[in-house]
This record gives structure tokens, sequence and C-alpha cells, in this order.
């Protein structure tokens, strides 16, 4: 829809007051099986498990068991603003949300959803086409403070503790990442993943030592559910980047090389990082040009991860040059600053 003029706008949200979507009920959408529908408390929900109301009595429901929630008379803006998020359509997204702006919203439960998915789209957008991180975080750290038992909570702190991340901040990321954030969650699978996050952030602080005992944490963890596993990959590929930096790169590249070989490329993230963390190796050893060959299966093959593609950009770009490949490390360049203009990897020389 068109953009009006500032008058007609005005009068357009006088006559015409949000449009609010045909249920009578909330759901919450579970994995493989059909959404649990009822009604949930004003008191029903903490940030660790949901009250829903049903025929046959309350219900509780997990936070880490939910796909998502649909409340109950929600505008139909959220309704597309939320789809939009679950599809990575986030300026779509945000422009749906912004509808809803100085509209009356009654229940706390859709205000708190309107502002959380504004909150997601800005960080998302920030983390990528180069959006305004600190006013990303602002709009996050606000969500979490006015709502802290939303059931988005470690969704959010996860998120400002990427933002942090991409603006260098790794102190603030740790914090985001720890205890009081991510790695409050009760849950040993979050536990993990928040692990391998402050392990990066530790990376990032040149921490090894630190980082390689979180990393240690998520892989000495009894679980063996697919996405343990794979939390494991990848601090696999984290101890291998502290091993390295710490005058261990043989066993270093021994680990990496044994753990691409043993899986699945179709994991993009995990093939990306293992290859960076590889090149990092190499450039250890003074092997600038296997480096390079490692970086490109991350910049040609696994470019799926933002963060991983514009690591591995940033680091051609310095390669190229030094193997008298000019052109190429300004093609390098431009694609990091054009494509990832959000990523702490275009702001460093």
């Amino acid at each position: 829809m068109r953009r009006l003029a500032a008058f007609a706008a005005v009068l357009s949200l006088i006559a015409s007051p949000p449009a609010f979507a045909q249920r009578d009920m909330d759901q919450i959408y579970l994995p493989k099986v059909a959404p649990a529908r009822g009604s949930i408390p004003p008191d029903g929900m903490t940030h660790d498990k949901l009250t829903i109301d049903q025929t046959g009595g309350p219900r509780q429901i997990e936070v880490n068991e939910i796909v998502r929630i649909t409340f109950a008379g929600e505008p139909t803006e959220l309704v597309a603003g939320r789809n939009n998020v679950l599809q990575k359509n986030y300026n779509q997204s945000l422009a749906e949300l912004k509808k809803l702006d100085g509209q009356k919203i009654d229940r706390a439960f859709i205000k708190q959803d309107i502002e959380f998915y504004k909150a997601l789209c800005q960080a998302r957008l920030a983390l990528s086409e180069g959006g305004d991180k600190k006013a990303a975080t602002d709009a996050m750290y606000n969500f979490v403070r006015s709502a802290p038992q939303s059931y988005h909570f470690y969704d959010a702190a996860e998120t400002l503790g990427d933002l942090a991340m991409a603006s260098g901040k790794w102190a603030d990321a740790a914090k985001y990442y720890g205890p009081t954030g991510l790695a409050g969650a009760p849950w040993a699978d979050y536990q993990m993943r928040a692990n391998n996050a402050t392990g990066r952030a530790l990376i990032g602080e040149k921490q090894y030592e630190q980082g390689l005992e979180k990393f240690k944490a998520v892989l000495n963890s009894d679980l063996s559910s697919p996405e343990a596993v794979r939390q494991k990959n990848l601090a696999s590929v984290g101890r291998g980047v502290c091993l390295a930096e710490t005058g261990k790169v043989d066993e270093a590249m021994t680990l990496l090389k044994d753990l691409i070989d043993k899986n699945d490329p179709q994991d993009a993230v995990l093939f990306a990082r293992a290859y960076n963390a590889l090149a990092r190796c190499y450039l250890k050893q003074n092997k600038a040009k296997d480096a390079v060959l490692a970086l490109l299966h991350t910049d040609l093959l696994f470019y799926a991860d933002a963060d991983a593609h514009a690591e591995a950009l940033y680091h051609l770009s310095k390669l190229w040059s030094d193997i008298n490949k000019s052109d190429r490390a300004v093609a390098a360049r431009n694609t990091l600053r054009e494509r990832y203009a959000g990523s702490i990897w275009a702001t460093l020389e």
C-alpha cells in the first residue's frame, strides 16, 4: 500500500481502526502435533512455561516446545508481521507492524508480541543490511525490560548478544548469553547453545583458554538429540580455533579435518565455520594459499551463514592482495560491504 500524505494518513487512522483476526481462542503451535487451543490467563505466562486453560482443565507447556503462539483477537497486521518474520521478510514484517503504531491494543500479550517482533526485525536488519544496531539494541532491551516474563525472553537475550557481537562488544555479548540471559534457561540444549555463543564471544576477546572451557562444557554434555549433536559439532569448531590460538595448530587441524570428513555438508553453518577455522590454522602456519582455498569453500559453497560468509570475505580481501590478486581482493571487499554492512567484519580494516 502506498504511503498517503500526512493529513490523509491521520484521517485514515481515525476512520479505519486495525483489523482484528477472527480467532476466539489462543493457539500454541507445537512441533508435529495439533496446536493447543484455549485461553492463556493474564498470569499464565513466564519465560519458562505457559499455562493454557482448556476444556479439560489447565495445561502447562514448556517454552522450549513452542513454535509460535497466536492470540485470540490479535490484529491482522500482527498475523502478517509474524508470518513474514518466519519467512525472513523483515522489511515487510516491519512495515506491517508499524501500521499498529498509536493504535489501542488492550491485551498485554498482544502488545508484547508486537513489540518483540518489531525489535526482532530491527535486529535482523541491523545484523545483515547494516541498519542501526544501537536502535535495534535499545528496542530489544526495552522489550525485555517491559516484559521480563515473556516467552520470547531467551530469544531476546540471544538477539541482544548477537547485536553486541556485531558491534565488537564481547563482554556485553557474554553477559546476554550468560546466566542472566540465554544460559539461564532451564533446558540443557539451550545451555549448550549459550555456552557455544559465550565461547565465540570469548574468542572475540582473545580469551582462548576461557573459551575452551565453554566449548568443553558443550562437548561433555550427556545429551544426544540431533540438536545436541549439532551443538557439539559447533563446539568442536570453537575448540579448534582455541587450540590453534594457544599454539596447538596441528591438533586443531586434525580435529577440524576429521569434523569435515565425518559430517553432512548440508549443514552450511557448521561447514562454513569449520573451513574458516581451518583457514585460521593455515594462517598460523603462514600458508596463505591453503588459507584461501579453505575460505573459498565458505565463499562459494557454504555462504548461507551470513556471519561466517562475512568473516571469509574479510580474510579473502586481505589474502587475495597478499598473493597479488588485487582485483579479487576488491571484489571480496565490495561484496562484504554491500551484502553484510551490519557485520563487524565490514567495519574492520
